[in-house]
């Protein structure tokens, strides 16, 4: 199963809240990407420095118009036009849930985190894209096949560097390649779907050593069954945010009980 961290094709764009909207459409036209990732600085929280968070994100048709066509000046604040209530998802998520959340949201495009690192941000276009290819993967072995039954099936090309692959002889001779993507270990498929309630517990877990979990507290569900996505204050930040569970999460109820559904 493809994971939705292999789909990112490059670094997040982000820009302060305190950008100038002329400054945020520059960027844009720089870096040629039409959704900017909003972030706070660096602060303090206790005794320890935390970096950049996400805030909101921002696109081009909200720069006209949520700015323009109200007549907000090109010297006005990039957080004045940017969407706060960003839905992300984490970097080991199945890319078939992907689907399924632009599909239920009408949205277009998802922030991808690992943990509360910013990867990057992916698109519908994106997941397009690779529909058209893995499509033209497969009608290319049988497209040789139709015009050459007698001919030997040429050995799969894999690109790029990869930490992990296997390979299997399908019914209709096709060799599949499974391959796992170099930073992005391939977490445990999890059984049942997850369900939580507020002031239910949401644990992330870490697959880097010597880096804590993350916790937060689950403000707000989806429907009265307790369907993500999730609002969760997490504690490490204070900050709410969205979040649809990978298989790397795990629900506490109030009382620390583990809920049906974490991952196995």
């Amino acid at each position: 199963m493809a994971y939705i961290g292999s789909v990112v094709s490059g670094p997040p764009v982000t820009v302060a809240r305190s950008t100038t909207i002329s400054e945020a459409a520059r960027e844009m036209g720089r870096t040629g990407v039409g959704a900017l990732l909003v972030v706070d600085g660096d602060r303090q929280v206790g005794d320890r420095q935390v970096g950049d968070r996400l805030v909101g994100i921002v696109t081009d048709r909200d720069i006209v118009l949520r700015g323009v066509a109200r007549g907000i000046g090109p010297d006005g604040r990039i957080d004045a036009l940017m969407t706060t209530e960003v839905i992300t998802v984490p970097a080991g998520m199945g890319v078939e849930r992907a689907y399924e959340i632009f599909r239920d949201h009408a949205i277009r495009r998802l922030p991808v985190l690992d943990g509360r690192r910013i990867v990057g941000m992916v698109s519908i276009d994106d997941l397009l894209i690779r529909s058209e290819r893995e499509i033209a993967d497969l009608v290319h072995p049988l497209r040789d096949e139709t015009f050459a039954p007698h001919r030997e099936a040429a050995a799969p090309v894999v690109t790029g560097r990869v930490t992990a692959m296997t390979a299997t002889a399908t019914a209709a001779g096709v060799t599949a390649m499974a391959v796992r993507m170099a930073g992005f270990a391939a977490p445990a498929r999890r059984r049942t779907p997850l369900h939580a309630h507020p002031g239910d517990t949401l644990v992330v877990h870490s697959h880097i050593p010597r880096t804590p979990d993350r916790l937060g507290e689950i403000c707000e569900v989806r429907t009265d069954a307790g369907d993500p996505p999730f609002a969760v204050r997490w504690s490490d930040t204070g900050h709410v945010s969205f979040v649809y569970p990978g298989p790397d999460a795990e629900v506490r109820r109030g009382g620390g009980r583990a809920a049906a559904g974490r991952a196995h």
